[in-house]
């Protein structure tokens, strides 16, 4: 196979099934950190049997797709390779981390995900893949934002309400990652609402982004919040680019943040600073394992060696993607990294030059939720976001600027 110009095939019965199958599934992901060695920090609502069952069909998908594309040898997208040398370095930082067996869970993962993202690449062209694959994210996105909602009204599970501090969690395992999903269902649904011309998808997309919003408010989420804020700042001001429409925006985005404070009472006040603490730990972490970091999943182990005096007792990772990412990777991760943020924007870019204004306005809809999700990232990290959503997203983003939803 070899990069050569964007090209779309139409799928088989079997390769639709596989992707709305795992774009249903983000919900799901999360809970497959009981497979591994690591104690997260909350409570799944899918038991572990449950989780290595979805894991299962996820890894049977994944290597239908990756044979077909292997027989069929289609266009490689040009993100292919640079996934490639990203999941690369996490093999890298793996092998010579603290945790090994962790940090090759990640890069297994981060193959599941390579190939779902070329097989978006390859069928998005194709109206009734990409309305197969829409319909099954905003579907079950507005599923488990309900969910979310109905269990923090009634508040059961009541170990998860109480764990959580009577935030909305849904299927996932914190607040947080709850709400990183929400960026990126929410712009989603509201650039399907925006520019289909199908009443019942408009109508499923119009649930979605409500739900959303409503779950995300209840996520109580101070990153998400910031997120969604930036995230629909972009968005807006994309669409009419003005030194006036600007200045309004920002304004409202102070307020916006301001208001973040009506959160605290669903916050532990002891949690208020220790992202100071982490922080720290992490830039230490960084500083004494430079090259190829602790390893995916290591800082964990790392950090109560590392923490300050009065810092948090625990970290699971260092509360900014940028840091977390220098910590357990090094600056092998921090390359391919920025590498592949190039080639994808360079990508981005290119697509976009031709798109008419439905399919920009799509097309800028997906990219609002990279702003929001990379929002979120400077003070958080999003294990569902960065593993399981973005290089998938990569792909619908490119193609949504090249062929829209498909319709006439």
């Amino acid at each position: 196979m070899k990069a050569d110009a964007p090209a779309f095939e139409r799928p088989g019965i079997v390769a639709l099934i596989v992707l709305a199958f795992g774009f249903a599934a983000f919900p799901a992901y999360p809970a497959f950190i009981s497979l591994a060695s690591l104690s997260p920090p909350g409570v799944s609502l899918i038991p572990r049997g449950v989780a290595l069952v979805i894991l299962a069909f996820c890894a049977a998908g994944a290597l239908f797709l990756a044979a077909d594309a292997v027989r069929r040898k289609p266009p490689l997208p040009p993100t292919f390779w640079p996934i490639c040398a990203y999941v690369g370095g996490w093999f890298v930082a793996a092998v010579f981390g603290f945790d090994p067996v962790t940090g090759l869970l990640f890069v297994a993962d981060g193959l599941l995900v390579l190939v779902f993202h070329l097989s978006i690449a390859r069928f998005y062209g194709d109206a009734r893949a990409a309305t197969t694959m829409l319909t099954a994210f905003l579907a079950s996105g507005a599923l488990v934002s309900i969910l979310g909602i109905a269990m923090l009204v009634a508040r059961r599970p009541a170990i998860i309400y109480a764990v959580g501090h009577g935030r909305a969690i849904g299927t996932f395992v914190v607040p947080g990652e709850f709400a990183g999903y929400l960026l990126f269902l929410i712009p989603t649904a509201v650039g399907v609402a925006l520019v289909s011309r199908r009443p019942w998808l408009r109508g499923l997309a119009a649930l979605a982004a409500l739900a959303g919003v409503v779950a995300l408010a209840a996520t109580y989420s101070r990153a998400g919040w910031l997120g969604f804020a930036v995230g629909g700042a972009f968005f807006i001001f994309m669409q009419r680019r003005s030194a006036l429409l600007g200045a309004v925006l920002g304004l409202a985005l102070v307020v916006g943040l301001v208001t973040i404070s009506v959160f605290n009472g669903h916050h532990n006040p002891s949690e208020y600073f220790t992202r100071l603490g982490i922080w720290r730990a992490g830039l230490r972490t960084a500083q004494l394992f430079p090259v190829t970091g602790v390893g995916p999943g290591g800082f964990r182990l790392v950090y109560p060696a590392l923490r300050p005096p009065d810092g948090e007792p625990t970290a699971f990772h260092a509360h900014n993607y940028v840091l977390t990412s220098f910590a357990e990777t090094g600056l092998v991760g921090l390359a391919t990294l920025g590498a592949l943020w190039y080639c994808f924007a360079r990508a981005m870019r290119g697509a976009m030059r031709g798109a008419d204004g439905r399919r920009r306005t799509f097309a800028l809809a997906i990219v609002a939720g990279f702003v929001a999700t990379w929002a979120q990232g400077t003070l958080d990290f999003t294990q569902v976001v960065i593993l399981g959503i973005w290089i998938p997203f990569m792909a619908v983003a490119l193609g949504a600027a090249q062929f829209g939803l498909g319709e006439p």
